[in-house]
């Protein structure tokens, strides 16, 4: 009894250790940590379970991380347009007309939103988010786009255009 009551607990502490190992493994940040399943019995389970769970946080923080670059992307996109349209101002390339001030002015207005979304995703995962539809006239998202762009677009002598049906 002794000897069988031996092997049993060592067998016990080695799965045990192993599950240990890998939760080491995941607090360093090693998110991809996989643990064997020897047995069908509840250390089993666990051992699934781990690997379940580091499999999950593994394609969270993949998700994570390439939310921060979308970000990053769309915060970039209407600084460019302000950007090139004021550097062309300043250097007298352009003129500031009505028309390009209010360009200007929606690509402003077009950061303010993407800052409401982060501050929106914020609410969402702490669970405070209420959702209010909108319709949207994508015919109209369109034209702003081709706006926004048009002065970038021209210097590299690319001719922008919305074909459309007009009940879009």
């Amino acid at each position: 009894a002794a000897v069988v009551g031996a092997a049993l607990a060592r067998s016990l502490a080695t799965r045990v250790g192993t599950l240990v190992e890998g939760a080491r493994h995941i607090a360093q940040g090693k998110l991809d940590a996989d643990i064997e399943v020897v047995s069908n019995d509840e250390l089993g389970e666990l051992a699934a379970a781990f690997n379940q769970m580091s499999s999950d946080l593994d394609r969270l923080n993949l998700s994570r991380r390439q939310m921060t670059a979308d970000i990053a992307h769309d915060l970039r996109s209407p600084l460019t347009v302000i950007g090139g349209y004021l550097e062309a101002m300043r250097d007298g390339v352009l003129k500031p007309t009505p028309e390009r001030l209010d360009t200007i002015h929606s690509e402003v207005q077009h950061l303010h939103r993407l800052v409401e979304d982060l501050r929106t995703l914020s609410q969402a995962d702490a669970g405070e988010l209420t959702l209010n539809r909108e319709p949207v006239a994508p015919l109209a998202l369109l034209d702003r786009m081709v706006k926004s762009y048009e002065h970038l677009a021209a210097q590299k002598k690319v001719a922008l255009k919305v074909e459309s049906e007009p009940d879009l």
